[in-house]
């Protein structure tokens, strides 16, 4: 019974903190809502050109990845190919292997 006590104090402690955090939220969201409404048209204007011009730095960045070969998943043969394609990126993912465990993995999922 003690047990049910601290599951049902808990829980009530829980929802105030919850409901709490929901108002805080919410509060937030009406102030946006509000600074929105307030905006002028030159005000609107420009918060449209800032988000367009994020917009194109995101695609130029993809189109920079992409030309780097970024999102691809190929095999470099040697040593100096593989530095010289690391020291192009700052975040790079590596697969390393050797051909005997290769074989090996191919032939117990095969």
């Amino acid at each position: 019974m003690e047990a049910n006590t601290s599951v049902d104090m808990f829980s009530k402690v829980l929802e105030n903190q919850l409901l709490q955090t929901t108002k805080l939220v919410e509060e937030h969201l009406d102030s946006e809502i509000q600074k929105l409404d307030q905006m002028d048209e030159d005000e609107l204007e420009r918060l449209k050109e800032k988000r367009l011009e994020a917009l194109r730095k995101a695609q130029q960045q993809k189109q920079e990845w992409l030309s780097k070969g970024h999102g691809e998943y190929r095999e470099i043969p040697s040593e100096r190919d593989f530095f010289q394609e690391v020291k192009e990126s700052k975040k790079v993912v590596c697969h390393f292997y050797r051909d005997s465990t290769f074989s090996l993995i191919a032939i117990l999922h095969g």
